[in-house]
């Protein structure tokens, strides 16, 4: 007997009783991947939680000569933007970098935050005439500093 030869509430009832059979499965795989998604979600959001508690911080300091050209400042921002690949097991939102810019006693200053597990790409310079610190208490982490053309710091 091929299928167009079964009558309509023949393969209804086929159906029915497959589907009836299949159901407590259903539910359970539905109720299973419901609990996935919940433990998986609440999972993140402390992981997310977690990294935005264990920051650190640097400032940047130009020097009176700092002029970056457009080259040097796209290669900062990728190196930024790749803060997420060096803080591994962080999610996302728990790995962005923060720029922040205050006016203290008149004079300007930009900090840097970001993952402590990326503590070290942070504390790189990203151009050749500005110096990196760690704020108070972030002893263990020393800034990188590199020679300027002719050797110079």
């Amino acid at each position: 007997m091929s299928l167009p030869d079964l009558p309509v509430d023949a393969l209804l009832a086929q159906l029915q009783a497959v589907l009836s059979a299949a159901a407590p499965y259903l539910v359970a795989l539905g109720l299973l991947g419901a609990a996935s998604w919940v433990w998986w979600t609440i999972r993140r959001a402390a992981l997310v939680r977690e990294a935005l508690a264990d920051r650190v911080q640097a400032e940047v300091i130009p020097t009176a000569t700092f002029d970056p050209g457009e080259g040097e400042i796209g290669r900062w921002a990728r190196q930024l933007g790749r803060m997420h690949y060096a803080a591994d097991n962080v999610p996302a939102r728990g790995s962005a970098v923060r720029l922040r810019y205050t006016a203290v006693e008149g004079k300007m200053r930009c900090y840097i935050e970001g993952p402590a597990a990326a503590a070290a790409i942070l504390t790189m310079p990203g151009f050749a005439e500005v110096e990196v610190r760690t704020q108070q208490g972030q002893a263990d982490i020393r800034p990188v500093r590199f020679n300027g053309p002719g050797g110079k710091p």
